[in-house]
Parts: C-alpha cells; structure tokens; sequence
C-alpha cells in the first residue's frame, strides 16, 4: 500500500511537489505563530503584571462598606479610606488562621488628629486705641479652588473704656503680649497596621531611614494609657517626614475703619451697633489689614515631627510644638453617582460627587474645626469613659502622644512605582487625580493636575503619614477597629485560570466564615474613569483617576488568549482550506483510477488506506519541518527547544490532513465501479442563466458552475485579507498597537514584522490553494478550451479568460475579507473606518493580485492546450 502510494507520487511529479511545498508552508506557518503567540503571551502576561501589580490578592471589608460603584465592578484608588473600623480581632485571627493564607495584612483607620505648634511674638497691636479683629484661617491648597478648611476669629478693644453693646463680642486687650502667638494647624491621618504582616507584604521595614538612629516596630513597642487622664494614649509610631500637605494657615489682624476719637463718636458707633441683628455686628464694618502671616502646613509637620524626635527644627526655629495630638474625627467616603460620560469613547463610565453641609456634633470641639461643606461624611468619635461615681458617661475626645520608632520612606516600600497603580492606603503616598474638563464640559490641555489638599472631608484625602499599630488603636478604639485585611493567597502568584480558582474559593470561604466581604483584587486592572464635581449645585469640573477594574485583568487574559486563539484559528482555517482543496483536487483527478481500482475488487477500506497512509506522511513532513524550524528558533534565541510547542504543531498538523482524509474519504464512499468509463467532474455543475455575451460572462458561468470548489479559493483567500486588512488598520491608525481584549483598554500587543510574515504564509497558501484549484479547472475543461482555440481565440484571449476567473475570485474574496475586518474593528474598537479609502483600495486589490498570481500558471497550461489533440481524445 505505501509502495502504491510512492508510485501514484511518482507519476505526478507535478501536483507532488505542489502537495510538498504547501507542506512546507503550513509546518513553517504553525511554527512560526507558535513562537509568535508564545512570545506575544509572555508580554501580555509581563504586561498586566507591570500595569497591575497590587500586593495583595483579596482585600477583606466589613458589611455595609461596599460602595455603589462596586455593581460596575470599579472601586475608586483610595476606597480603603473612609471605613471606619468594623472587623474584630477574633475574625482577623480566623482569617489569619486558615492554611491558604500567606499573609494577613490589616489595616486600621484611626482617623485625623489636629497637630499644632505655636510661634511666639507674631501678631503687633497698634499702640493706638481701635477696634482690630483677628483671624485664624486655615486652608487647602491643591485643588480645584482654595479651600476654607477652619476659621475663627474674635474682636479685640484697645480703647480706655471698654463699653461693649450686648450682642458684641469684643474682648478688652490688657495686654498685647497675651496674644501675640499664632497656632497654626494641620490634620494628620493616622493608621494601624500588622508590623509583621506589613513588612511581608510591601517591605514596609526596608523603607527605614538612618536606620542606626531609628529603627522598626518590635514587640517591645506596646501602647499604654496615661495614669493621669482616661482619654490620654501614648502610642509608637513610624513617621514619614515627607509632608505631602499643600495647605497653609493665614493670621491677619486687621483695624475696624471707625472713628473713635471723642467719647461722641464712640457712643454713636456703638448705638450702631446696639440696632444690628447680626450676630456678629463688628463683621458688617470695613477694616484694613494690618498684617498678615502665612505659614505652611509642610512647616508645621516638620516642626512638629522635629520636637518629636527631640531635635531643633530649623524650619521655624522659635516655634513650639505640642505635646500630644487631639483625635478630631473620621471621614467617610465619597458618594458617587453615575452620569451619562460626556466622551463615551474615551471614558466609559462616569460618576458625580456633591458636596453636602458638614453635620458635626462634638460636646468638647466646636464646629470651626472643619469645612461648612464637604465631600464626605464626618464622624466625631468621642470615648465615653465612666466618672468616677461611676453613675453617669462623659464625652470626650481621645489625645495621642507619639512615641517615635523611626522614619520611614514611602519610596522605598516594595509596591508598584507606576502612577497608574499607586493606591494611597497601599503606598502611603496621597491620592491624585487631574481636571480634564472645565465646569463648561471643555477640554483642559494640558489636563491639569491636582493632589490632596489638608482636608479631611475634601474631594482627594491625605494620605497617612503616621502609623502605629494594630495594637494601639485596639487600645484607643475597642475591639472593632480594624477597617479593613489585606491578604496574601499561597498559590495565587501569577494572573491565570488555575490562580482565579483558588482565590474565589478562599473568597467563598472567608465569607462563609465570618459573614465579611471579601474581593479578588488579584487580576485587576486600572480603568480611566471621569467624575464630576459639583459643590453646592456649582460644576466646578471634571476629574480622571484611574480606578481599579475588580477582575479586569483577569478578563483580558482571557480575552487576549482567545484573541491569540483566533489568529492561530486563521491560520489553521487557511491550512485548512488547502488541504481541503488538495484532497478535492486530487479526487477530481484520481476518481476513475479509484473506481478502476474497485472494478478490479479493490474494497473501499482499501482505498481509505491510501489517503490515510498520504496524510500520516505528510502530517509527518510538516513535524520534521517544524522540529528544524523551533531549532532554528532556540539557536537564534539561545534557549532550550519548546516541546510543548512542538506536541502542538505535530497535533495541528495531523488534524489538518486527518481534516483532508475524511474529506477524501466521504468523496471515496460515492465512488461506484461503473464509473470508470466516465470522465469529469463527479459532481454535476451548477445551471447558470448567464448569456455568453463577453468573456466576463463566459468566466462567471465557469466559477459559479463550479462552485463547490471554487468557494474554497475564495474562502482561502477571504481569511487572511480580513486578518490582513485588521493589521493595516492598527498598524497605520492605532500607531501599531493592537489592543488584544475587549476593554482595550490598557494590556496591548505589538504588531510588528512577525504578523506581517505569518500573514504572508497564510496568503501563500491561499496563493497554493487557489492555484491548485484553478489547475484542475483547466484539467477538466481542456475540451472545452480546445473548442475555444479552434474557433479562433487566441493564446492570449485564453490566458485572459483564466487570469479574468483569478480576478474574480480574488474580488469576491476582497469583499468578504473587508466586511469581516471591519466588523471585527467595529466589535473591538467601535468605529468603522469608512472614510479611509486607501485602506479600502488595498484591501480590494491585494486579494486580486493574489487570484491573478494564483492565475497565472494555470492560465499558461490553458494557453499550451492543443485543439486537434484534445479534441481527439474526447472523441
């Protein structure tokens, strides 16, 4: 059976190496989109490493802290912030506990304390008597607009008589020294975390400075309370001197434009006043400044930090710093609604945030400690401790004293240095976002940058730049403070199927557990969201951050193997198609010898033998081949050989001509004996009501008559001018960067000259494939062109005739090709390019070049056919 096979090989010298070359283009085609794909996903996977390399894989939250995003699946950079407590010690312990738990992480908001100091001998009265009004502002800077974030002020008397009207409060100066200090401020965030834990996850104890004067938590640093008051801690902390605080406190003292001079004029300015139903009448009455200091918020942390460390400050070097910190408040979140984008295209989801009036309600603080109007809620926590009968509470709020561990830099924590991933209450660095339209829905170019501005209930919150422990804020805070556990799966390393399964298990389990909410940060990506300001029903503009994309990643890994599927998918189809088209070919030209052969007692299972024997050794040429290639490959790359590449070739191959071999054997099951006296097509050609008007026509009728065959030219030509024509569009609109998921968003693949050359196969084969067919087309019509030449046409009139029939061919499958590469554009970047006319213009006349060429030999045979010989035979 083999030796038939060589024979049949033999005596077709021809169609065999035709058969061998197109062996020899699929082997080095699969190689090379094997390397190529392996390569592609290597740098999808390094991508979506670099692009999201969270140090944790879930993060655990208590109930009722899911924000409304979160049915999009998006949560914004610092949504760690602004909860509030809520996980107890006993369920961090369980989680901690469990065997797939590599690290545990918590974290603990303990929420902003009011740090101050104080600069002596700063404000001047006038010696003159007046009326002057002092002002303590203290503000934001950094975002949209300056922000008020505190404010108070009182009315000082340098008059010999002090009549005050009733409703005035006016405070009688004795002594201009009494008040000659100013108090700047600034809030603090403070957070406890897992010292252990913290270093494991993000290096957190490689990021000390002058580590011989400082150091990292150790058991020894444990929180006490203060023997003195109930309400008092002192607690260790790590400090990072770097202030990221671009606000600033403002004292002016101004003189109140009245005349006092005469007792005449003072007691008219005062019945004045008397009438007034303002609360405070004195605001009403012009003034001019007399002075006015500013001191920055980054002074009043350094020289507060500095009195600290017990070392002089050398930024205000007369400035005093306080012994402890008041604990002010927490903070919530941001409330987002959704909005219609006003760039879908460029931003698919859109929020808005309002601000609301500050509801704050604290017995010891007043009301001036914070903004009138904010973006967050606010919560005065005030720790109820017993008097000491016993019978009743009383309300106050805790203070701090620091204990200074050590100095720690956020630089050198070991997380993502990538803008785009640089999550707050991960890097300890501040939020920041950027205005990109106007409160006019303009663009802003440049866009326009902003960052934290000092206010605890501001639109982009401070970052933490104190921390203690977890431990102390159990001490200050009770059993429920702990906000929120980071954790760490054994088994989850990389981004994959196999890491998805464990951690939704380990998800399901926790849950389960202790009834918290656990998500899968693991595989996440970040996404450009814009979000709308408004503050009291003012737009003020709108802001893009990228905000994390819970399972993103994950999605695209997916989506990207299933887009790198689909160019193997082609490949394979054209591959496909060939030898299709040979095994059809050769059963056009091999059908009498098989029915001769079952005339002779030949068994049909025999004849299945044969094309089983041709394809296994063909489906074995292609893997030798393949072998030499990924050789090549490895000595060029200097790496090891891929077998697994190698196991899939070998596979895809004997698929391919196993494909062809069930064809060959559906077409050998129809076969009968009596059919050795009949010539032709098996298959009876289709009827055509086409007149033979012109040699357009006469070229119609022949490749609709046949169109069984003729269908697998256009096919085979159709798959790779779509894939062709995709590639033109990203490498001449997208700037060369497919974007290989459905988001599009920020994991892209590189189309480079290796798509270009695995293209370039795929439409050899197409070449091969329409050629071959086209051959047998003249094969079974050289009576019918020995007809033609005997009525006069001409060699060249033939040659037009079959080059015409390629041209055809190759339009009908520049056609299809487009309409399948512009749907394929519209689906992944919703656009259709329609106003691109070159690419329409070589999207149609490449795959006619390519009917032509393939037209071409074919065309030469037609032309060489001998009328009187050929009418003879058929006679």
């Amino acid at each position: 059976m083999l030796r038939f096979v060589l024979n049949q090989w033999r005596r077709q010298r021809g169609k065999f190496i035709l058969t061998l070359v197109g062996a020899l283009i699929i082997s080095a085609g699969l190689s090379l989109m094997f390397n190529l794909t392996d390569s592609s996903q290597g740098t999808v996977e390094q991508t979506l490493q670099k692009k999201w390399s969270s140090a944790y894989d879930i993060v655990v939250r208590p109930k009722g802290s899911q924000m409304t995003t979160e049915s999009n699946k998006l949560l914004e950079p610092n949504y760690l912030n602004g909860i509030n407590g809520g996980i107890s010690f006993k369920q961090y312990q369980q989680i901690k506990q469990m065997n797939a738990i590599d690290i545990a992480a918590p974290v603990a908001v303990m929420g902003y304390a009011n740090i101050g100091i104080s600069i002596p001998n700063q404000i001047h009265f006038p010696d003159k008597p007046g009326i002057y009004r002092l002002s303590n502002s203290h503000y934001g800077a950094g975002g949209f607009s300056k922000e008020l974030i505190a404010q108070d002020s009182a009315y000082f008397s340098t008059i010999e008589e002090p009549l005050v009207p009733p409703n005035t409060r006016l405070i009688s100066l004795q002594d201009p020294q009494d008040f000659s200090s100013v108090q700047p401020f600034t809030y603090s965030l403070i957070v406890g975390i897992d010292p252990e834990a913290e270093a494991q996850l993000v290096g957190l104890d490689k990021s000390i400075l002058n580590q011989k004067k400082f150091r990292y938590f150790n058991q020894e640093d444990v929180p006490s309370a203060s023997k003195e008051s109930s309400n008092a801690f002192n607690i260790p902390v790590l400090i990072n001197p770097k202030s990221f605080n671009t606000g600033y406190s403002q004292f002016k003292l101004e003189q109140v434009n009245v005349d006092l001079k005469t007792k005449q004029a003072r007691d008219t300015f005062y019945q004045r006043l008397a009438k007034s139903n303002d609360p405070q009448p004195l605001d009403q009455e012009k003034r001019k400044i007399i002075q006015d200091i500013k001191v920055d918020a980054s002074k009043v942390e350094s020289v507060y930090f500095d009195s600290l460390l017990g070392q002089k400050t050398k930024v205000l070097p007369q400035a005093e710093a306080y012994t402890n910190a008041q604990l002010v408040a927490q903070t919530g979140s941001l409330t987002y609604q959704t909005v219609k984008s006003p760039f879908p295209t460029r931003w698919k989801d859109a929020y808005e945030v309002h601000t609301a009036p500050t509801a704050f309600k604290n017995a010891i603080l007043p009301s001036t400690y914070l903004p009138k109007r904010g973006f967050r809620t606010v919560d005065s926590y005030e720790i109820k401790m017993k008097k000491s009968d016993q019978s009743d509470f009383k309300s106050m709020n805790p203070y701090l004293t620091f204990n200074v561990v050590g100095l720690y830099d956020p630089n050198k924590i070991n997380v993502s240095k990538d803008p785009l991933n640089e999550l707050p209450m991960e890097t300890y660095r501040p939020s920041a976002a950027s205005i990109v339209l106007d409160s006019k829905n303009e663009p802003v170019n440049p866009a326009q940058p902003i960052n934290t501005t000092g206010n605890p209930i501001g639109l982009l919150t401070n970052s933490p730049n104190v921390l203690t422990t977890i431990d102390s804020v159990q001490k200050v805070m009770g059993d429920q403070s702990i906000s929120s556990i980071r954790l760490k799966v054994k088994g989850a390393s990389s981004v994959g199927e196999q890491s998805d399964k464990t951690l939704q298990r380990i998800k399901s389990e926790i849950e389960q557990e202790t009834g918290l909410i656990a998500t899968i940060t693991k595989g996440s990506s970040p996404q450009p969201v814009v979000t709308k300001v408004v503050d009291d029903g003012k737009t003020l503009g709108w802001i893009e951050q990228p905000w994390i994309h819970i399972g993103a990643a994950m999605t695209i890994f997916r989506e990207t193997s299933v887009g790198f599927s689909g160019v193997i998918f082609a490949m394979l189809a054209v591959a496909i198609v060939y030898v299709l088209a040979t095994s059809y070919v050769s059963m056009l030209a091999r059908r009498k010898e098989f029915a001769v052969l079952l005339a002779l007692g030949w068994r049909t299972k025999d004849l299945y033998k044969i094309v089983l024997i041709e394809a296994a050794i063909l489906a074995g040429f292609v893997s030798t081949i393949a072998l030499i290639v990924e050789s090549i490959f490895s000595y060029v790359r200097n790496e090891a050989m891929n077998g697994w590449s190698l196991l899939w070739i070998a596979l895809f191959s004997l698929v391919i001509y196993l494909a062809g071999a069930a064809w060959s054997a559906w077409t050998i099951r129809r076969i009968s004996p009596y059919e050795a006296i009949k010539t032709g097509e098996y298959a009876k050609a289709a009827r055509v009501g086409l007149k033979l008007r012109s040699t357009v026509t006469l070229a119609l009728k022949e490749l609709i008559g046949k169109w069984k065959r003729n269908s697998l030219s256009v096919l085979s030509i159709a798959l790779p001018t779509a894939l062709l024509t995709f590639f033109l569009f990203v490498t001449f609109h997208l700037q060369g960067v497919l974007y290989t998921s459905w988001l599009g968003q920020f994991v892209a693949l590189q189309v480079g000259p290796m798509h270009y050359v695995t293209m370039g196969v795929a439409i050899t084969i197409a070449i091969l494939t329409t050629g071959e067919i086209m051959w047998q087309n003249v094969t079974d019509r050289r009576a019918s062109l020995a007809v033609l030449k005997a009525l006069g046409w001409t060699n060249g009139a033939i040659r037009q005739l079959i080059v015409l029939e390629g041209f055809l061919v190759g339009l009908i499958s520049g056609v299809i090709g487009l309409i399948v590469a512009y749907t394929t554009i519209y689906v992944l970047y919703d656009l259709v390019p329609w106003n691109e006319p070159l690419l329409i213009g070589v999207s149609l006349a490449l795959p006619i070049l390519f009917g032509v060429i393939a037209a071409f030999i074919p065309a030469q045979l037609a032309a060489r056919v001998q009328p009187y010989q050929e009418l003879k035979d058929a006679s």
